[in-house]
């Protein structure tokens, strides 16, 4: 079973939730989807989606990177880490850190097109 058909009820739960800037793309065995919630219960719905097919998050064939409107994304470039990031958004590593422990399991494994929250400073 392709990855896009696993996660179609997550895919349908960021259309139905009206989901901006709304990507899905596979890279290599995971599939990555980002994109703009005009709000935490249309993103909480797209997490209920996910959790409903994963409970545990173990599987680790998902990236979802949903943001809620108002919250600035970042989308990493070649040569980017995290301090980079943090700094140039004159925000402490931690709270990057924090606001995309969703998304970044291991902060030191991040990659270009993928997106990240940039909390306010």
């Amino acid at each position: 079973m392709a990855l896009a058909d696993k996660y179609q009820s997550v895919v349908d739960a960021a259309t139905n939730g009206g989901i901006q800037s709304f990507n899905v793309q596979e890279q290599g065995d995971v599939l990555y989807i980002s994109g703009d919630a005009p709000s935490e219960e249309a993103k909480q719905a797209v997490w209920d989606a996910y959790t409903a097919i994963d409970p545990d998050m173990r599987a680790g064939d998902l990236v979802l990177a949903i943001a809620v409107s108002g919250q600035t994304l970042y989308t990493v470039q070649s040569g980017d880490n995290l301090t980079r990031i943090a700094s140039h958004h004159n925000v402490s590593l931690e709270a990057l850190e924090a606001a995309n422990k969703e998304t970044v399991a291991n902060p030191n494994l991040i990659f270009p097109g993928q997106q990240l929250v940039i909390p306010a400073g």
